[in-house]
């Protein structure tokens, strides 16, 4: 019991990154979602459409919002890895994941400012999710490279 909870311990910031990653799958689930049923989903700011309907909300046949999702569960499953495997060169993996995703991320939010000058509320919590991920593992990094 207590190897358990000291692994435990020894993750939180992995656990929240899960937890964190999780919510960021349901977010981009929706989009998914909203998009193959070819509906905006309710938005509480201007903008949603023009930026769930433009060129840059697909990338070919494939919805941007279908990328977060596989993007996401990656995350999950890496940290569920790392929890139970207990592994640190799966961290490896997970710090480059969750950059990429946050280039993306700045990527996607200088498009919606820059090109659409419309916003959406659902990719900027993506985009704010992906920003958590990433203060989470450089709070990681840090916290392995002072032990």
């Amino acid at each position: 019991m207590n190897q358990i909870i000291s692994r435990f311990q020894a993750n939180k910031l992995i656990i929240y990154s899960a937890v964190l990653a999780f919510f960021g799958f349901i977010d981009s689930l929706y989009l998914t979602i909203s998009h193959y049923k070819n509906i905006t989903p309710p938005c509480s700011i201007q903008g949603c459409d023009a930026v769930l309907t433009s060129a840059y909300a697909a990338i070919g046949p494939i919805p941007v919002a279908l990328l977060g999702v596989i993007f996401y569960v990656a995350v999950v499953i890496i940290c569920l890895m790392i929890i139970i495997e207990g592994k640190k060169a799966l961290l490896k993996l997970f710090y480059f994941t969750v950059l990429i995703g946050f280039f993306f991320s700045v990527v996607f939010f200088l498009i919606q400012f820059s090109i659409l000058k419309s916003f959406c509320q659902y990719c900027i919590l993506s985009e704010v999710i992906s920003l958590g991920l990433l203060a989470l593992s450089l709070l990681k990094f840090r916290e392995d490279k002072a032990k």
